[in-house]
């Protein structure tokens, strides 16, 4: 059990790498649907997206409108990829067991292809998951025993009678 949670763990570091490539390619695809605007607002809007988005959304144009809506979906992914980006650059573990985005580690996962790195991160991954894998079974089995002898002792124990 040990070995197979180090070879779970060597998998790790790999996985974050990956989801970390997707995570910044989707941040620049963003950007890249984002220029155009951005160059409007610079040229109309003295630089300010939201006055573009402003702009587009009170149109009485349903046309118009409809493109206001897909804009503020535009910005709205842009930051939320900026955010996440952030996070994971300061803490790429935490935000991976906290908030990824979603769809980028579904997407990780799919095409993920099992990987061994023979770095200092993975083996300290490897040793690290393969000791609560340990801990945790073993801990398991201790109170499952625990839970046995007391359920035996209870069986053979007979109250005095008064």
């Amino acid at each position: 059990m040990f070995f197979i949670a180090a070879l779970v763990g060597l998998q790790v570091p790999g996985f974050k790498n990956d989801y970390g490539h997707a995570l910044r390619s989707a941040y620049s695809e963003a950007q890249l649907n984002m220029a155009p605007f951005e160059r409007d607002a610079k040229k109309f809007f003295d630089g300010s997206v939201e006055k573009l988005l402003a702009h587009y959304q009170k149109s009485d144009d349903p046309v118009y409108a409809k493109g206001g809506e897909n804009l503020a979906l535009l910005l709205e992914r842009e930051n939320e990829l900026e955010a996440a980006l952030d996070d994971f650059d300061t803490h790429p573990y935490v935000h991976l067991l906290k908030s990824p985005i979603l769809s980028i580690s579904k997407q990780v996962w799919n095409n993920y292809t099992p990987q061994i790195q023979l770095d200092t991160e993975a083996l300290v991954s490897s040793v690290v998951f393969a000791l609560l894998v340990s801990w945790t079974i073993e801990a398991l089995f201790l109170l499952v025993v625990l839970l046995l002898q007391r359920a035996m002792t209870g069986l053979f124990i007979k109250k005095a009678p008064q």
